[in-house]
């Protein structure tokens, strides 16, 4: 090879390599890829709008939470802003009995916490899943 092919080879390849750095140094400065970008512009727009998936979805509080065990059976229905709440010592005496002289109470519940019906005092708390309140001197969780 003479040194005017070789000047001609090496700057030839200065020229590709200086083009491709050009070429790979103007891709995207953002945080989203072009390709994150593309890939969102082809779904159709109900699909760019639609709400978050259930996973992120803030749970409903409303519903009736349940305890029971070999002393107690408990019951609290949340709906809205309200609670209230049945609950049934076991006696030994019969359903009936125990059913006769079960306790009723209900109260306010404010960004999920239970509070007695002036809203003074807090009660208990409830998330979606579970809902705690006292019975006795015991804090006891019911479950949907």
């Amino acid at each position: 090879m003479n040194k005017k092919n070789l000047s001609k080879y090496i700057l030839s390849f200065f020229s590709i390599f200086f083009f491709l750095i050009i070429a790979i140094g103007s891709g995207d400065t953002d945080d989203n890829s072009s390709e994150e970008r593309n890939n969102t512009s082809q779904l159709p727009s109900s699909e760019n709008d639609r709400q978050p998936s259930k996973s992120y979805q803030k749970k409903s509080i409303n519903g009736v939470y349940s305890y029971s065990d070999n002393s107690a059976k408990s019951t609290v229905t949340v709906s809205g802003s309200r609670w209230s709440g049945k609950l049934t010592i076991i006696s030994g005496f019969g359903d009936a009995y125990d059913r006769s002289n079960a306790s009723y109470s209900n109260g306010i519940v404010k960004d999920g916490v239970l509070y007695d019906d002036s809203g003074y005092f807090e009660l208990g708390s409830v998330d979606g899943t579970s809902l705690t309140i006292q019975i006795s001197s015991s804090m006891v969780t019911h479950y949907k």
